[in-house]
């Protein structure tokens, strides 16, 4: 039996290219991305349903599946209220997790961040530590948080300073080298096909790196 994929934040960067590698992958047979507005794809396996994620009345009978993915996520430019910042960054991911468990998926794959960690001084890793704390606690069969370094790609929205970043970083990124390469920029691509390959295969480890997304993801290339 071949599975059911759920999406939030299927219309981000990473989001995106994962929802379209989703339905090229014979693996599954449906995907469903939930959406405050309406997706527009026409392929036959992907199911829209709009919903307010933060309230699970209006998504939590279309939260059935196998595999939840959740690239959510914001930035401190665009979201500058530390409270509401910190509601999109946890409280939001965690909900949406509370139903998907309660109905069920026994699979969670999380995009976070390098270097997270709840006892980091760095507001922005602390509070993607805690992400992962929250979630690891409500007991899910597996769940991985995939922890990538500067992602490549280009966004919709401007984001002026990471892109310039991003021009800096592909200049200095060969000089990341041993254990440094972990802090290398990485493509979303590589990202979500790591992602697709530890849902549908498992993986040893629950935190993976940016280097080691890398080798997981070409494993990914390579079964297909």
């Amino acid at each position: 039996m071949n599975f059911t994929a759920l999406i939030i934040g299927a219309t981000g960067l990473t989001g995106t290219i994962l929802r379209s590698q989703l339905l090229e992958d014979a693996s599954y047979d449906k995907v469903v991305t939930l959406s405050r507005k309406q997706i527009q794809n026409t392929h036959p396996k992907h199911v829209n349903h709009l919903a307010d994620l933060f309230d699970p009345i209006t998504y939590m009978e279309y939260l059935k599946g196998d595999h939840l993915y959740i690239c959510t996520g914001t930035t401190q430019a665009k979201t500058p209220d530390k409270k509401e910042y910190y509601r999109i960054e946890h409280d939001l991911p965690l909900e949406v997790a509370t139903v998907a468990k309660a109905n069920g998926v026994h699979k969670i794959i999380v995009v976070s961040a390098i270097g997270a960690n709840p006892d980091s001084k760095i507001s922005y890793n602390r509070g993607k530590g805690e992400m992962e704390r929250d979630l690891e606690a409500l007991g899910f069969k597996e769940n991985y948080f995939v922890q990538p370094s500067l992602i490549g790609g280009k966004r919709d929205e401007k984001r002026p300073f990471e892109s310039l970043w991003k021009k800096i970083q592909k200049l200095i990124d060969p000089l990341f080298f041993g254990s440094l390469k972990k802090y290398r920029t990485i493509e979303p691509e590589t990202i979500a096909s790591a992602m697709i390959y530890m849902a549908v295969h498992g993986y040893e480890k629950s935190r993976i790196e940016s280097d080691e997304l890398i080798e997981v993801g070409s494993r990914s290339s390579l079964s297909q």
